[in-house]
């Protein structure tokens, strides 16, 4: 072994406890990068084989063109059925079903099961359908309306309100918890067109005989272009539907599941690149006060006759050293925890399969990459470390840091420069009329704003930790903060890394909090009743009505009564245009409308309302506004007519004792739900569905949609975003862990005057605190700012955008960081308190 590898081997034996925080960042980001990739490989995966199994068997795909006749489709596949070769024919179809149960009513897609040699479902339970009563459907949903094998299931069109048609479950299908598609249910061709009224149309694909297939069953692709061709001439005769070999679409789909997927993993590797970023200031912080530690054992080499570079060489050979040991641990702890991830998301079957699965180039590549980035950040300090005189081998060594305390008055300005360019890019960006572009360069605009705040806030991060430490009074303080200026360069970087994670956390959260409140507030304006109750056979009974009124979590309703009637155009008022139509109206003419009285809404909205007066009806066609109208049912009144865009034609609005006042006995039309302050609308709902005569809908299912999508997306980016978060608070242990080494002999001298070990571990609590706080402080300044960026770039679509700043969520994420900055700070402060005085006043 050459003396520069015995050297090397003896100082990560040494030093080799000061790195340990180092390798922890640099495993930790690569064991995120790797997670990552192996999701989203098993994702693409999952995609890809999906676009193989739908078209499993097949020769050729047939589709209808939008501007094909009616029955075009149907009629190729008569023409196909009779062509010599052809054997199967598959329907692609999934179509949208009302299922009821005796407790609840839901949603399903259904699909007709396709005879072989197509693929078949992949069943968790039971059989396949064999009669036209018989259906199997997605685990999920078996689930979530807690249905199992053998239990009957009552469906309707999700097009029309027909009858419902008894089915019983004869399986279940494995159901992805992470999927790009909606998990079908299926039935037979007969149960199909027994539910729609009508067989699958669109598209479907044709398998024909032949021994010569491939690994999915495809013929090859002469076999296809030669079915392309006959299948064309068979169909000369039928305009409309278009014929494409089955090799066509699979690659049509393949490059589009592919592109989709290649943007999402774009999009997740973010976040492995932002911890990559945080781990980057932790790493170069720590060799940079290493080296300055170890500034008289590098001099004393040089005094001994190492040249500059043979020095670089060795600091660099450390670098490479720590970055390959700790990357591939990350990897290896990456690789077992994505393949868990694999399976628990249902992308995989088993742990021993995706884990032999994963590409063993993609986890050298990043094994690689890792040990690259961290020789990198190391090479820098390493310069400085090779340019130590020997004569420095003779001098004290400089606990405070003398080079950290330079001014850093250029990459002030310079951040301040490139924060004032992101925000004039993010002010350019708002005044474009391009939803699309205007989100993109706010995006872009934000990032470079960050980037330079965070390059300009560390600049002043020494002095406002000292500052912010001036509230703590006492002795133990005042030392803390001054220790914290000691090195500036070091709490500079260390306070850096938690402003990162805190300030993109808080986006996230202060956005979240912000698109909801949005969002609801659209609703609420647009549509401000909770939910809305009818009936799908005619007029709501007074059973029903009580039903409802008297269901758990129902604060209150009212009832809307309707009738039918004429409109009649006033001999004063003008003649118009029907939008739909023909020819124009002329005063005296008479038109059927359908109205509705609206009832006193008082008590059961969530946003004002204003009430229509007795003298006024609301009417949907812009023509008839401002004219004088005469409404006649049972009797007759002349109200002025006012525009309502959500009214369609034929239909009219005025109000309940209007209404009453034409009509004897008007049809109870709908009731008016107002939910009570926490009820669950989705229990509310399942109940009132209870009743299969009813539909129920409403604003308060869009709100609690939006919100748990706004929430579950939160937890999700929370989530990633913490990896950082958790880095730069092993930034802080370091910090401090290299702190207690470097002052070793000054901790022993407080020891000896009087200072306990209780009150040592308390001086670096506070050091932590004073560092965190500052850090989560500013954090959640500029998060605040950014997460308000982020919602004015939202292309959001009539909605006024609105400022929600979670105060507590944000209580909370400092809280998390100041508690967890304390908790680093527990290994360092006990170090610091078991060495006894005397031994740290011999340390040199």
């Amino acid at each position: 072994m050459s003396a520069t590898n015995s050297l090397l081997s003896a100082n990560l034996r040494s030093h080799g406890r000061r790195y340990i925080s180092t390798g922890l960042a640099v495993a930790i980001s690569t064991a995120f990068i790797v997670i990552t990739l192996i999701v989203m490989a098993a994702m693409t995966s999952s995609l890809t084989s999906g676009v193989y199994s739908q078209y499993q068997g097949g020769t050729i795909v047939v589709s209808q063109d939008n501007d094909a006749p009616e029955g075009a489709i149907e009629s190729a596949e008569k023409a196909l059925k009779d062509t010599n070769g052809v054997t199967a024919i598959k329907h692609m179809a999934q179509w949208p079903v009302v299922a009821q149960t005796d407790t609840t009513r839901g949603g399903l897609y259904v699909s007709p099961l396709a005879p072989k040699p197509f693929a078949e479902p992949v069943l968790s339970a039971g059989t396949a359908p064999t009669a036209d009563d018989q259906i199997i459907i997605p685990e999920s949903t078996a689930s979530s309306l807690s249905l199992k094998v053998g239990d009957t299931l009552k469906v309707r069109s999700g097009f029309t309100e027909g009858d419902y048609r008894t089915l019983t479950i004869v399986g279940t299908t494995r159901s992805n918890t992470i999927s790009m598609g909606i998990p079908a249910s299926y039935v037979t061709d007969g149960g199909f067109s027994a539910i729609f009224g009508s067989t699958a149309s669109g598209k479907f694909i044709v398998a024909t005989s032949g021994t010569d297939a491939d690994s999915n069953e495809n013929p090859p692709e002469a076999t296809q272009d030669e079915w392309v061709a006959k299948a064309n001439s068979a169909l000369s005769d039928i305009s409309g539907v278009s014929v494409t070999s089955v090799r066509e679409a699979i690659t049509k789909d393949l490059d589009q599941a592919r592109l989709g997927a290649s943007v999402t993993t774009g999009i997740m590797l973010i976040f492995p690149a932002i911890a990559a970023l945080v781990a980057s200031i932790v790493v170069s912080s720590t060799f940079r006060v290493v080296l300055t530690q170890r500034t008289r054992e590098l001099a004393l080499l040089r005094t001994l006759g190492a040249t500059r570079r043979q020095v670089r060489s060795l600091v660099t050979r450390e670098a490479f050293a720590i970055g390959a040991i700790s990357s591939a641990i990350g990897v290896v702890v990456g690789w077992m925890i994505g393949a868990l991830a694999v399976v628990e998301s249902g992308l995989g079957t088993s742990i021993a399969e995706v884990l032999v699965g994963v590409s063993v180039w993609q986890l050298a590549l990043t094994w690689l990459g890792a040990t690259l980035f961290t020789t990198l950040v190391g090479v820098f300090p390493a310069r400085a470390a090779s340019r130590v005189a020997p004569i420095a081998a003779l001098a004290p060594v400089n606990e405070a840091g003398a080079g950290s305390r330079k001014k850093h008055t250029l990459r002030f300005i310079l951040g301040v420069l490139v924060a004032a360019s992101g925000s004039a890019l993010v002010a350019y960006a708002w005044r474009l009329d391009s939803a699309s572009q205007k989100f993109m360069l706010s995006f872009g605009g934000a990032l470079v704003a960050l980037l330079g705040a965070v390059v300009a806030v560390s600049v002043l991060l020494p002095a406002l930790t000292r500052a912010f430490g001036v509230v703590f009074p006492g002795m133990l303080s005042a030392m803390a903060r001054e220790n914290t200026m000691r090195n500036p360069g070091r709490t500079s970087a260390t306070g850096s890394a938690i402003l990162i994670g805190v300030t993109l956390v808080v986006t996230i959260m202060v956005g979240a909090a912000s698109v909801r409140t949005t969002l609801t507030n659209a609703v609420n304006d647009a549509r401000p009743f909770d939910l809305i109750a009818v009936s799908t056979t005619g007029e709501l009974t007074d059973d029903q009505q009580a039903a409802i009124t008297s269901t758990d979590g129902v604060a209150a309703t009212v009832a809307q009564y309707a009738a039918p009637g004429v409109l009649t155009l006033t001999p004063s008022a003008s003649a118009f245009e029907p939008a739909e139509g023909s020819g124009a109206v002329e005063p005296g003419m008479t038109l059927p409308v359908m109205i509705t009285g609206e009832p006193n809404y008082t008590g059961v909205t969530h946003s004002t309302v204003t009430q229509m007066g007795d003298d006024e009806v609301r009417v949907g066609d812009k023509a008839l506004a401002g004219q004088m109208l005469r409404l006649c049912a049972d009797t007759c009144t002349d109200l002025s007519a006012a525009y309502d865009k959500d009214l369609s034609d034929g239909d009219t609005r005025v109000s309940e004792k209007t209404l009453r006042s034409i009509v004897t006995s008007p049809e109870r039309q709908a009731i008016i739900i107002k939910l009570a302050d926490g009820a669950d609308v989705e229990a509310v709902q399942s109940t009132l569905l209870k009743d299969s005569q009813l539909s129920v809908n409403g604003s308060a299912l869009e709100r609690q949609m939006y919100t748990k999508v706004i929430d579950q997306m939160m937890m999700v980016l929370v989530g990633l975003l913490g990896v950082s978060v958790v880095v730069s608070l092993v930034g802080v242990a370091n910090t401090l862990s290299l702190s207690v080494a470097e002052r070793t002999r000054e901790n022993g001298l407080l020891r000896a005057l009087g200072l306990t070990r209780r009150q040592m571990k308390s001086l670096l609590a506070l050091e932590a605190l004073f560092l965190s706080l500052t850090g989560a402080l500013i954090g959640v300044g500029l998060g605040i700012a950014f997460g308000w960026v982020g919602v004015m770039s939202l292309p959001i679509e009539g909605a006024t955008a609105v400022m929600s700043v979670p105060w507590l969520q944000l209580v909370g994420v400092c809280a998390v960081a100041i508690v967890s900055a304390l908790v680093a700070s527990w290994l360092p402060g006990r170090r610091a308190a078991k060495v006894s005085p005397s031994e740290a006043l011999a340390t040199e």
